[in-house]
């Protein structure tokens, strides 16, 4: 009698002690989805401040947060943009990983600052990863996604790769291109004319480069500039802003096939399609749906191509976000059903194998 009450007891005991963790666990992945989404109170009352410091490596600027070296390790990339590590997004999200429990390390990569993705940044990736020391995941965001997976891909450190997460990553750059040259006219059509600016180095002559910027940015600003500016350029400077100013696809892709073969080798060099079979890591591809930057179909291409090669993947498309900032509905019956609880779902399974990873 006394044998069973002590068995029932420990039972009790293990079962409350399992309900503990469970809940625990399901707390933590409600509060660091919440904390990613921008609703930072929960997980930073529960968890506290998170250190941080900032590291150099070869000249790089990198900031790393939590704890030290026992922490699991995520190595986390920017995308294009002018904030680069010091987006506050970017910030938010390093920081919720660290109160989960990694320790996170963020590079910021001058170049891409200035919208200019280069075939080189995926050995500063590789270096980065290097320099953590120990096997490591990786995160990458848009144009980031092109440098961070081929780096990856690499033989020096694809097999310590624990994990990779793209997020509304692209997997050929001439087919991204040609999307943003030539897809539906949006509130950030711009961003062609800044690609090309930014890119006018695979132009041969130094002052051509400047005539290209020149007409780049007074065509993001919508002003008019001079016809002769145009006409003026060297045969491969019109023939680059011919490939930016193509109108549907079809044009785009003769005027890049008979375009700047140093723009072809550095679309090619920036292909993850290229190096899809170097890859080692499970991959989590995330995508908005309605992605107005790179379309999804970018990652369902990774998916299929991830799948043919025999890799561990998972795609999940999601609603909830465009490009990498959520785009949410106002709250209705219909919203609340057919739109917040799916997503909501999907979005914690998500969070939930991130956390699991650690």
């Amino acid at each position: 009698m006394l044998n069973k009450i002590r068995l029932r007891a420990l039972a009790a005991t293990l079962l409350g002690i399992l309900l503990l963790v469970c809940l625990r666990r399901g707390l933590l992945v409600v509060f660091l989805a919440l904390k990613i989404l921008g609703h930072t109170d929960a997980l930073d009352a529960w968890r506290g401040p998170v250190s941080h410091q900032t590291v150099v490596h070869a000249e790089m600027p990198i900031d790393v947060y939590g704890g030290g070296k026992s922490s699991p390790a995520i190595l986390i990339i920017h995308g294009v943009n002018p904030t680069g590590k010091d987006s506050l997004d970017l910030v938010r999200i390093s920081e919720g990983l660290a109160q989960a429990g990694y320790q996170v390390y963020v590079p910021d990569l001058a170049e891409m600052r200035k919208q200019h993705l280069r075939p080189e940044e995926a050995a500063h990736i590789k270096s980065v990863f290097q320099f953590i020391g120990r096997d490591a995941g990786m995160a990458c965001f848009s144009y980031g996604c092109g440098p961070a997976l081929i780096a990856a891909a690499d033989p020096d450190i694809r097999s310590h790769v624990r994990f990779a997460v793209a997020f509304g990553g692209y997997f050929d750059s001439r087919e991204a291109l040609e999307f943003v040259v030539t897809g539906p006219q949006t509130s950030i059509a711009y961003l062609k004319w800044v690609y090309l600016g930014a890119n006018s180095d695979v132009i041969a002559d130094e002052g051509d480069q400047g005539r290209v910027r020149k007409i780049a940015q007074d065509r993001r600003d919508e002003k008019s500039y001079e016809h002769d500016a145009a006409e003026n350029l060297s045969p491969d400077a019109k023939a680059l802003l011919d490939i930016f100013s193509a109108s549907n696809p079809q044009e785009f892709r003769e005027r890049l096939r008979f375009g700047s073969e140093t723009l072809q080798r550095r679309l090619d060099a920036l292909s993850p399609s290229r190096y899809i079979r170097q890859i080692r890591a499970p991959l989590m591809l995330i995508h908005g749906v309605s992605d107005p930057v790179i379309p999804a179909q970018q990652s369902i291409e990774f998916a299929e191509a991830a799948r043919a090669n025999g890799l561990v993947y998972s795609l999940t498309l999601l609603r909830l976000y465009g490009h990498v900032n959520p785009v949410l509905p106002d709250f209705s019956a219909t919203s609340t059903f057919g739109f917040y609880l799916p997503e909501t779902l999907r979005f914690l399974r998500l969070v939930n194998r991130l956390i699991a990873w650690s």
